[in-house]
């Protein structure tokens, strides 16, 4: 493990209990002549609808050009695109033209509150060699290669409905799988069938409650077994509902922050091969020159560059036979912007500009830092929303609060010359960690070594760096820069002197507070029903216990969650533990591990859950159609998705866990004492219908079977 510590490593350890990851620097690269950094393409809604085609389907990759290491040949590496139009009168292909687009990088969908998003979704996914898919051989996933596939709208609170007889659409439905025809047609499973089967393509039709936050979410594939790999390929964008002015303002003039200054970014990573063979679960298997490698390694690259080598954009694979791995002398990881491999991000306006910041990882986390290219020390940015909600802090919040609330995701560090304004204050940050699938927005503009705000000196510049990670006893990520950004700001600002103001009708305070609030008001379309049996209302005082481990811990990668039911006293409640008591579950979609009732008049209902880590590797934890804050918090800090620290086992297990165990806890060692992981409380408001589910969302854990179903059903009264 990297030994440098820095205080963001010790402040993650005190927030946590346990050391979640640890932070290093990576050695800086020169600048290059990078093209500048395009916005994503926008497809708005209009009159309260958005009316699309997406068509998911291979093509080559044109901002990634991989050289073969034996012939020299310049290849565009084969990903998985959406392709995008207005939706035709007919058929199931986007015409040609300027309005159907297909970007690697991503597409952005804009959104406002109350609309309604319409998909043709079609399947054009290629067929895959089962030898190369990991999870193929698992109960109910012999059609994986087949390249099943659907989609997923992460963070927007909206019913997770399925198709009826009366409506055959779907709304937010994990559920459903949309098989490619010209791929064969899959087989009836027996076991851990997911859900319905449809051919080639499927309407969705996703309603935006008129309450819903502002903010920003994202849209991605979610077939168990396979998530990874279609994300990795390149399967996910961008989601805007509303716009950033509706919840920040300048400190300099009370009006809403202008679109202009505001920048979508989308980070992707992919790992490409030269011809050769690679060890994969199955055995060894031949692959070609330019293959993308979708069931990643996380070692493919040194952790840390060698002296004097530049990483921009990717990193050079490794060989890792010595260790008993594969050979990737020739790959290259790739870690791009909106698709771009190393851009130029250049800011040239007065005020600066906020940063709306997505991943679309599939397994990997990303350690950010702007580093001055004068000073090499990480400058500072004014953090503004995480998940899709603005951060909205009482002046009394502490900086520890802070680090706590939002899982140890930020360093935390003082805003020079920003008063408190209202009730308010900002939050300065000069370190981000976004585990997959979360999302950040933040100001940047220019800031000396004091992180005070000045006109920047002629030519300043900084370095956008991915640097070294080390996920506890689990994966390493590897330091990359990401992009060069360039101050080019002149001229007086018009909106700004020392910060910017978050708060307003869709921020943190305004999701449950207000009457009308989505976490408050009564749930659309909610009617009275009888609960079906094993549905209740959780009684008062009384709290859910997720444990996060292996099904077995003596085989490694078993990835599997376990349940109970605690009551007023800590208790655990008899008969509540699921699938038995001590034991963990691998996902099986056919069945139900909570099932619970809204509120009387069918208003949201919120619950405690409490999270507890059995392994010494991190996870990520995510709940669909919801949202949380962890409890004793001032509810400034609403996410979605939230690291949890690892567990540490004392000396009298310690080499029982490591040596026997692949690093995994048992339930009853946890119990003992003799394992250590402070539980994570989290208060999570019900407010949409329907059978979605919780997860890990590092996708290999997910797909590996860390995934649980939930129903929300309306109340009887």
């Amino acid at each position: 493990m990297f030994d440098r510590r820095t205080a963001f490593e010790m402040s993650l350890r005190r927030s946590i209990g346990a050391a979640s990851v640890i932070i290093a620097l990576g050695a800086g690269g020169g600048a290059a002549n990078a093209a500048n950094l395009v916005e994503p393409p926008v497809f708005a809604s209009r009159n309260g609808v958005l009316d699309i085609m997406m068509v998911a389907m291979p093509q080559p990759i044109p901002t990634i050009a991989f050289t073969s290491p034996t012939t020299g040949a310049v290849i565009h590496p084969t990903g998985w695109v959406y392709q995008i139009c207005p939706r035709p009168a007919s058929g199931l292909s986007c015409p040609s033209g300027g309005a159907t687009v297909s970007p690697y990088g991503g597409t952005r969908l804009a959104l406002q509150p109350g609309d309604t998003l319409k998909i043709r979704f079609v399947n054009r996914l290629p067929k895959l060699n089962p030898n190369k898919l990991r999870h193929e051989p698992d109960p109910g996933e012999a059609n994986l290669y087949l390249n099943p596939t659907n989609l997923h709208t992460h963070g927007v609170l909206t019913p997770a409905r399925a198709a009826t007889l009366s409506d055959p659409t779907f709304g937010d439905f994990v559920y459903v799988s949309i098989f490619n025809s010209a791929n064969g047609i899959p087989v009836p499973q027996t076991t851990h069938q997911h859900g319905p089967i449809v051919m080639d393509t499927v309407d969705y039709k996703i309603t935006i409650p008129p309450n819903h936050p502002s903010g920003l979410f994202w849209f991605h594939p979610h077939v168990h077994g396979i998530a990874l790999n279609q994300v990795v390929e390149g399967m996910s964008g961008l989601i805007t509902i509303g716009r950033v002015g509706d919840n920040v303002r300048g400190d300099a003039a009370n009006i809403p922050w202008p679109d202009i200054n505001v920048r979508h970014l989308m980070l992707k990573e992919i790992q490409v091969l030269p011809a050769g063979t690679i060890a994969f679960d199955s055995g060894p298997q031949p692959v070609a020159d330019g293959e993308v490698l979708n069931q990643e390694d996380t070692a493919l690259c040194d952790q840390f560059p060698a002296p004097g080598e530049v990483r921009q954009g990717s990193c050079p694979g490794v060989d890792l036979t010595s260790s008993g791995g594969n050979n990737y002398t020739g790959a290259k990881w790739y870690m791009t912007v909106n698709g771009q491999q190393f851009p130029t991000i250049p800011i040239s306006a007065p005020d600066g500009e906020i940063w709306r910041l997505g991943t679309g990882a599939g397994s990997l986390s990303w350690d950010l830092q702007l580093v001055d290219d004068k000073t090499q020390t990480p400058m500072t940015v004014q953090l503004i929303a995480i998940d899709g909600v603005a951060v909205h802090l009482p002046q009394d919040t502490t900086t520890g609060s802070m680090v706590q609330m939002a899982g140890g995701r930020f360093k935390v560090v003082p805003c020079p010359n920003a008063p408190v304004i209202g009730s308010t204050v900002p939050v300065c940050v000069n370190e981000i960690v976004m585990m997959p699938s979360s999302r950040t927005e933040f100001w940047v503009t220019y800031r000396n070594e004091n992180g005070v705000i000045t006109p920047p000196p002629p030519g300043a510049s900084a370095t956008w760096k991915m640097v070294g990670l080390t996920m506890g006893t689990g994966d390493q990520w590897p330091a990359v820069d990401l992009a060069k950004v360039r101050f080019n700001q002149t001229g007086p600002r018009q909106y700004t002197s020392n910060q910017v103001v978050v708060g307003g009708p869709t921020d943190a305070a305004g999701l449950a507070s207000k009457p009308n609030g989505i976490f408050a008001a009564r749930v659309p379309g909610a009617a009275a029903a009888a609960l079906q049996p094993g549905c209740a209302p959780l009684p008062a005082g009384h709290r859910r216990r997720i444990f996060f481990g292996f099904s077995d811990v003596t085989i490694n990668n078993t990835f599997a969650l376990g349940y109970e039911e605690v009551d007023q006293n800590g208790n655990v409640v008899p008969g509540s533990q699921k699938p038995a008591p001590d034991q963990l579950q691998r996902f099986d979609p056919s069945v139900t591990t909570v099932c619970l009732p809204l509120g009387p008049g069918q208003t949201p209902v919120t619950e405690t859950w409490e999270l507890i880590q059995l392994s010494t590797e991190n996870h990520n934890f995510h709940m669909h159609q919801s949202r949380f804050v962890m409890e004793g918090s001032n509810g400034g800090i609403v996410q979605d998705n939230f690291p949890l620290g690892v567990a540490t086992p004392d000396a009298a297990i310690s080499d029982q866990v490591f040596n026997n165990q692949n690093g995994v806890c048992t339930i009853p060692q946890w119990r003992s004492g003799h394992c250590q992981s402070t539980p994570a409380v989290m208060r999570i408001p019900f407010s949409q219908l329907g059978e979605f589910v919780y997860h890990c969302h590092i996708l290999e854990h997910e797909d590996g079977g860390m995934m649980a179903r939930i129903m929300v059903v309306p109340s009887p009264n």
